[in-house]
């Protein structure tokens, strides 16, 4: 037994004061009553019609000439209430007799406030006397046990009105409580005695009435999604996150975690984890290598030496032998990195193809995998070390000079140099650049070397990083622009998705971008450039190398350190301007890891200058840069864990919201005032047609049944991959179709996200309204013939697009939204989806010119590959050639007689069907021989692809050649044609588009509902399944009614279902005792609205609530004030029991709307989040929403200056997810007193702000 068990057994005694019958619903009540017998509670009324709006704020001036404007119900309700009230809310007179039969004795007397003493203690609440007119109430009312008349909801204006000027003479001042007191750990409780009363005077909802319930009391089919030990996100991209213990990302990271954090580097995600080491190493050894040189060490620095010099070089790879092992590494690695690069470019040269594919072909089986990871992993790694060898190579440094280095130590310049030997057997002993010998008669390696190190700084240090930006800009997620509520996403809202997809993320490249946040995913390959530049510095501007070995070393030593001092400065202040990682505690990391570059670059340049402190600067304080550097580098690694962020939360007591569960309800506008005043996105919608509880129960019921079920759910092989454009040019497709509702359902709510509710529901009324027929006709016509390549559109001359040339490529149809896409041959997508071009389509197409000309291009398809004859003369001019002049001297020419050639067609796109190449693209060319290849210009081929008199000889020549390949080429294009029509056919049959709005947006009773829905799906399996399915139905509109019958229900329901969905897993007390807090059960607080009182025992049986708060405790006396403040809002608003707020020390008093309108901030500024998401308990990090920072501002006089960096110190540092985004408000202030050691309203007899004087 659980809260609406309790609730069952104590209202019967309540109602029976009235009746000697159980008044089952809310309804009974007001039919007994003539009216709402509760305060606040609003008349039931169709989901279509429309919510009376609040009034705007009464304290702008600006919108009054707008508000005079607006319609007779804005008005009369804020002026004339009591005339407007009658229709929705009860008169005085008729809630009188109702109101004063509540009396303060039955209050006290009623056994609805005893504990049940059949209930066992596991389970019983009890309740205190929960009175709002117990004595000290009425000695405050001077003994009206009918005062509570003045407390009605909406409050009479004529009473209003009669008591303001009383009000006004008889305050005296009362300083307002900042609300960060009343929130806090240890406050005071808030006492709102009337809003007690109102929910003790709520019904219970009766969740068994039809309701079937079978594991343990769990609603259908939610037991279901239970007993496969998956989430609903997990059903519907058919994939589970794996665990990093199997999981290829984490395996590379987790490997390297301890190294990296040891190093001092970030703690990066996935594969950055494992390079964010080798950066940190390879640069910080660059850096110090200008502090400890490799060679001249005495023998007691060695210490010194090995920590500063030998390690961090071995772990970069930076090795300084004598010339020919340096020359042997150098080839070593050359050839290895050859081999992977080359690799990498076959890997890569296709990339796109994993997300943007031409046509509706097949995906591509994705093998090696692995390999791919592994080989750009390892190119990575040595890219640093091939790139400073080559630079070392082509400036010759001092590890390549065949005889020790003659510039140290020097007395007299230029050095002398006593002679190798006699001078025609040795070179002259300062004559050892891009030499490897100093020999004469010996052969010199040095210019193979540096033609080898050219190509290696080409190919590997500028060609990579430029490769693998090109690789990572198409293998980066693509974003849907909408909800499964079809409503637009914001910003924030897109960063959240893009999380998401990124840990879903199966894509080979992933390891390569998913550290990063939204559009910077091609950050890795910046900063390989960034590395390049530094090892250019380090390599090029060195005393010791042949371009700079004359000049004078301090000075070259000085202006290296300086420039370096420079680029890592710049790279400093870039890392802290655009933080380009997903997460606040890489960026923290990288953060530290550049600071401790710059720190060591501004010591080295200390050091090279030789200032006062030399010996200190080279030892403690490089020793302190390394200390602290290390440190945060480990801390930065443990703290970023999922592992310990669970901790984190459970150490710092966070509940965390996916919602701004607090803010005031949503606002519907009417007017151009509200437009730009009050936003829908910045409010949270606890309407009767609220989207959260529409979306969390409702259609999450109707995506688990479709999901579960073992006949309609999507088979364990289907890849759910989609036919998609980068940039959204046309609607998604599912690909390799498995012929199951769930797949279709699936595939219907991408369709919503990628295209909108809007542009969706248009697209229904188009397919199922009068013009049914025509759009049918037009898609069979289309996929019939029309369909493949060498097909051809044509806009009209103005709107024709100039990119095109022959306007012929390759098209296919989407049947839903109806949309027909052309890829051109030239590269730029085209795409139709309206009737009338598609009625010129299928004329253009049609047309005897458009076929003829498609003849000559299915006619050259047939020779494709095949030796044709075509009779080509090459004639090629011979003589001496001018360099300077670009001329011969003397003229003469060669000519070579050709018969046959083979026909090459190139192509642009990839659409491989039967082995026959589909893709867009059309150049000709023909191949006589290795060394000879023309255009088709010979042929007499045009852009227009006319049939020419040439071209008509040429294939009457070989007429023969195309009749044996175009009948294989039109019987291979058939039968794709073929396949996809019945493909979009079968996936129409087995599940429409209508379903998407007719059952899953449109919650309805479940009577008329399964008969309807059978009418309009005629596959069997969801017929069966819909109607066996029926108390699934019952059960979800049970649920949706319950929690929407008032706002404050809606309100309640949100809150303890999302307080379940983000924090389950971290509130050990929520496992505990799942069936009294998840909403999947029907013994869950969310469906019953409790006093304070009742919850407090409620929380405390459980464990979860003590009077005094202890450490573990995540609910405490200020939560619950901030959560029972919320629901006073809801049911008092626009009353004197209204809380109202003050801004800093602004004299106005402002209920909730009003200090919303005017903290609205810029359009940056996240508003309540999207909220619509399933069951997903990730902490990802995102700025605060606008009443999470409202009510977390401290006074403006305990922090009068706020600095921006300061709001995401805990973010970086890992404590908090959150960070204050938008402006700091001046504090928030309630209109509270202290009273007997609880928070109450001020008294209208005796005080208002002080504020207010």
């Amino acid at each position: 037994m659980a809260v609406k068990d309790f609730v069952q057994q104590t209202e019967q005694p309540r109602c029976s004061s009235q009746s000697t019958s159980r008044i089952p619903t809310r309804q009974a009540e007001l039919l007994e009553s003539n009216g709402p017998a509760r305060v606040g509670q609003v008349s039931e009324v169709p989901l279509n019609e429309s919510v009376l709006p609040p009034r705007p704020a009464r304290f702008i001036t600006p919108a009054l000439s707008v508000v005079d404007n607006l319609d007779d119900p804005r008005v009369s309700f804020s002026s004339n209430r009591t005339e407007v009230s009658t229709a929705t809310f009860s008169s005085n007179v008729t809630l009188l007799p109702t109101i004063q039969s509540v009396t303060s004795k039955t209050i006290r007397t009623n056994k609805l406030f005893d504990p049940c003493k059949n209930a066992t203690q596991s389970t019983d609440i009890l309740r205190t006397n929960l009175s709002p007119l117990g004595e000290s109430c009425s000695s405050n009312r001077k003994g009206e046990t009918t005062a509570i008349i003045k407390h009605i909801y909406p409050p009479d204006d004529s009473k209003l009105n009669k008591d303001a000027a009383t009000m006004e003479d008889s305050h005296i001042s009362m300083k307002p409580v900042p609300a960060l007191s009343v929130f806090s750990r240890n406050a005071y409780p808030l006492w709102l005695p009337k809003l007690d009363h109102h929910i003790a005077l709520l019904s219970a909802p009766y969740l068994d009435d039809g309701v079937d319930s079978r594991l343990d009391g769990m609603f259908p089919p939610m037991d279901d999604l239970a007993k496969t030990g998956r989430s609903i996100d997990d059903l519907e991209t058919n994939s589970t996150v794996a665990p990093a213990w199997r999981n290829r990302t984490s395996i590379i990271g987790g490997s390297t975690n301890f190294l990296i954090g040891f190093l001092g580097s970030s703690a990066l995600a996935s594969f950055y984890s494992l390079q964010g080491l080798v950066n940190t190493v390879q640069i910080f050894a660059l850096i110090l290598s200008t502090i400890v040189p490799m060679g001249g060490m005495d023998v007691e620095d060695k210490w010194r030496k090995l920590f500063l010099g030998t390690i961090p070089n071995i772990l970069a790879l930076n090795f300084a032998p004598v010339v020919i092992q340096s020359l042997l590494f150098f080839v070593a690695f050359m050839a290895i990195g050859a081999v992977l690069l080359y690799y990498f470019h076959l890997s890569t040269c296709q990339c796109d193809r994993y997300t943007s594919i031409e046509g509706l072909q097949q995906t591509e089986t994705k093998r090696n995998q692995w390999g791919i990871l592994i080989v750009t992993f390892l190119l990575t790694v040595l890219y640093l070390p091939l790139s400073t060898m080559s630079l070392h190579v082509l400036v010759w440094s001092e590890e390549l000079w065949a005889i020790p280095n003659p510039y140290l130590n020097l007395t007299t310049y230029p050095p002398i140099v006593a002679p190798l030997g006699p001078s025609t057997e040795f070179r002259d002993p300062l004559d050892f650049c891009w030499t490897t010998t100093m020999k004469r008669n010996e052969v010199n390696f040095a210019p193979i070397a540096v033609v080898l190190s050219a190509v290696v700084f080409l190919f590997f240090g500028l060609w990579f990083p430029i490769a693998l930006r090109r690789v990572i800009s198409r293998s980066v997620p693509k974003l849907d622009q909408f909800t499964e509520l079809g409503r637009p996403r914001s910003s924030v809202d897109l960063d959240g998705e893009y999380h998401r997809l990124l840990n879903r993320d199966r894509n080979p490249f992933a390891f390569l971008y998913n550290g990063f946040r939204r559009g910077w995913g091609t950050y890795i390959s910046t900063y390989l450039f960034a590395k390049l530049s530094t090892l250019a510095i380090i390599a090029i501007i060195d005393p010791d190398n042949c371009l700079f070995r004359t000049l004078s070393r301090s000075k070259v030593s000085v202006i290296r350190q300086s420039l370096l001092l420079v680029s890592t400065l710049s790279f400093f202040i870039a890392q802290c301007v655009f933080a380009p990682f997903l997460d606040p505690v890489n960026n923290a990391s990288e953060w530290t890891s550049r600071l401790n570059y710059l720190s060591t670059s501004a010591t080295a340049l200390a050091i090279t200058l030789n200032i006062p402190g030399k010996d200190i600067i080279d030892s403690y304080v490089l020793y302190c840069i390394y200390v602290i550097t290390y440190g945060l580098g480990f801390y930065f690694s443990l703290i970023n864990f999922n592992w310990m962020q669970r901790v984190v939360k459970r150490l710092t007591r966070r509940i965390d919201f996916s919602v701004d569960i607090f803010s005031p309800r949503y606002f519907h506008p009417i007017s151009e005032f509200t437009d730009k005043y009050l936003t829908p996105n910045s409010r949270l919608d606890i309407s009767s047609s609220s989207i959260h509880t529409k979306r969390r129960i409702w259609q999450e019921s109707i995506t688990t049944l479709l999901l579960t079920d073992p006949k309609c759910k999507i088979p364990k092989e289907q890849a759910m991959a989609f036919a998609q454009a980068r940039d959204s040019e046309f609607p998604p497709y599912l690909l390799d179709f498995m012929d199951t509702p769930g797949e279709r359902h699936v595939e219907n709510l991408k369709i919503l996200r990628e295209v909108g509710s809007i542009a969706y529901n248009r697209a229904v009324s188009l397919t199922t309204g009068p013009d049914y027929a025509w759009y049918r006709r037009l898609e069979d016509e289309i996929q019939k013939n029309y369909v493949g390549p060498d097909s051809y559109w044509k806009r009209s001359d103005r709107s024709s697009n100039p990119d095109c040339k022959s306007h012929f490529g390759n098209a296919w149809w989407i049947p839903f939204p109806p949309t027909l896409v052309i890829r051109y041959d030239d590269g730029p997508y085209t795409v139709l989806n309206d009737a009338c071009d598609l009625e010129a389509y299928i004329t253009q197409n049609s047309s005897r010119d458009i076929q003829r000309r498609r003849f000559v291009r299915m006619s050259l398809r047939a020779l494709e590959g095949r030796v044709i004859q075509w009779p080509y003369e090459d004639v090629q001019p011979v003589g001496s050639y001018s360099t300077w002049w670009r001329t011969r001297s003397y003229r003469a020419v060669t000519s070579t007689r050709y018969e046959h050639a083979i026909l090459q067609i190139n192509r642009r796109g990839h659409l491989l069907w039967k082995g026959l190449q589909l893709g867009s693209g059309f150049s000709v060319k023909l191949k006589y021989s290795k060394t000879v290849t023309v255009s088709s210009d010979i042929l007499g081929l045009t852009e227009d692809f006319d049939l020419t008199p040439t071209l008509a000889r040429f294939l009457q020549i070989n007429r023969e050649l195309i009749d044996e390949g175009l009948f294989e080429i039109e019987e291979t294009l058939s039968h794709y044609r073929l396949y996809h029509r019945q493909e979009c056919q079968r996936k129409r049959r087995i599940m429409t588009y209508r379903f998407l709005t007719f059952v899953y947006d449109h919650p309805r009773d479940p009577d008329g509902l399964i008969a309807s829905l059978c009418e309009i799906e005629g596959d069997r399996r969801i017929q069966d399944l819909m109607v066996k399915s029926e108390p699934a139905f019952r059960a979800a509109y049970t649920r949706l009614e319950a929690v929407r019958s008032s706002e404050l229900s809606t309100w309640w329901y949100i809150f303890w279902d999302d307080l379940w969905r983000r924090n389950h897993d971290t509130i050990s007390s929520l496992e505990k005792y799942a069936s009294d807090f998840n909403p999947y059960y029907k013994t869950s607080i969310a469906y019953t609205p409790l006093p304070r009182a009742a919850l407090e025992n409620f929380l405390t049986q459980r464990g979860m609530l003590h009077k005094r708060p202890r450490w573990g405790d995540y609910f405490h006396a200020g939560f619950l004030n901030k959560l029972y403040l919320r629901l006073n809002d809801t049911v008092f608003r626009d009353s004197d029991q209204a809380i109202m707020f003050h801004i800093g020390n602004d004299k106005r008093e402002l209920d909730m709307e009003d200090v919303d309108i005017i903290t609205q901030g810029p359009s940056s500024t996240l508003g309540t989040g999207g909220g619509t998401d399933h069951n997903d308990s990730w902490i990802r990090t995102r700025p605060t929403y606008r009443w999470e920072g409202l009510l977390s501002d401290p006074p403006y006089e305990a922090h009068p200056f706020s600095y921006k960096w300061m709001a995401k110190l805990g973010a970086w540092m890992g404590i908090t997810p959150l960070w204050r985004s938008g402006p700091r408000s001046r504090g928030l202030y309630l209109d509270l007193k202290l009273e007997n050691g609880r928070y109450v309203l001020l008294d209208d007899h005796q005080g208002r702000s002080a504020f207010t004087n």
